[in-house]
């Protein structure tokens, strides 16, 4: 990562539009899968939440001159958007 303030930009902007997604699918989707939509919702802002604040946390300690592993907190972020798309687009219509 060239710089922990892009990383936490990049981490919003695909939360963004991974949320713009969810709120298109939340308005043409039936009664039955709405719950489903907002527990996924729920799930993304969760997930942008802990990454920040692992971002922020490992920013910290990169004062004390320890390691710090950006590349595998982006990788867990993506893995979990991409789990998160799955779940989205297996629901039934």
């Amino acid at each position: 990562m060239s710089k922990i303030r892009d990383f936490k930009k990049e981490v919003k902007h695909m939360v963004k539009l991974f949320l713009n997604e969810c709120y298109t699918q939340l308005s043409f989707s039936p009664e039955f899968n709405q719950e489903n939509i907002l527990d996924i919702i729920s799930d993304v802002i969760v997930l942008q939440r802990e990454t920040i604040s692992k971002i922020s946390r490992k920013s910290h300690i990169m004062k004390k001159k320890e390691d710090v592993d950006y590349q595998k907190i982006a990788a867990d972020f993506y893995a979990q958007i991409v789990e998160l798309t799955e779940r989205l687009n297996s629901l039934d219509y």
